[in-house]
């Protein structure tokens, strides 16, 4: 961490909203990557307000033990599977009162003339993704989206390097699957059960 980012952390643990501001200014891009990786871009947006809260109510925590980049990826995956399992539930809830949610498609959306091969591909791999069991999804998302070391995955989620390795091996597997199944297609977006 910088002395400069270091003295911003410092003076946002003391109240002062300006610095706070500039670490969000600062920093905004990296939250929404990962919330919008994690969660979709219907729920990224609430994620990252979620976030911003957080940090702002509990940066008087931050110790310094790691860089503040470090303890915002924390911060920003336990607020996304917080609010992924938010989700599941309320499906769940729906599902066993027998309200099935059944929203009305775009017609843009789904235009296949509008639509490239690859922007298909990557709303497959982005479904797939959300099938993937939560912990997995948050390795894979810090490995091969945000580009991360198995070491940094490790101190993000708080688990012994191994087990990142190992959730990172197990996401990529469950994605492979997903895909050869045809599972990641647009209808598999609602399954809420059954995760790899």
């Amino acid at each position: 961490m910088s002395l400069r980012e270091r003295e911003l952390v410092l003076q946002a643990a003391r109240g002062d909203a300006g610095a706070f501001a500039h670490l969000v200014r600062e920093h905004s891009n990296l939250v929404y990557r990962v919330a919008l990786r994690m969660l979709g871009s219907s729920e990224a947006q609430d994620a990252c307000q979620e976030v911003w809260v957080k940090v702002w109510r509990s940066i008087n925590s931050f110790r310094g033990d790691s860089t503040f980049s470090t303890w915002l990826y924390r911060v920003t995956i336990n607020t996304c599977l917080n609010a992924r399992e938010r989700v599941l539930r309320r499906e769940s809830l729906e599902l066993r009162e027998e309200m099935p949610h059944l929203p009305e498609p775009s017609g843009s959306e789904f235009d296949p003339e509008a639509t490239t091969l690859s922007r298909e591909r990557k709303d497959e791999l982005v479904s797939a993704l959300q099938l993937v069991r939560p912990e997995h999804r948050a390795a894979l998302v810090l490995r091969h989206l945000e580009g991360l070391s198995y070491r940094e995955i490790s101190d993000i989620l708080e688990v012994p390097e191994g087990t990142a390795k190992g959730w990172v091996s197990r996401g990529r597997a469950a994605m492979l699957v997903l895909l050869a199944r045809g599972d990641a297609d647009g209808e598999a977006g609602g399954k809420t059960g059954g995760k790899p």
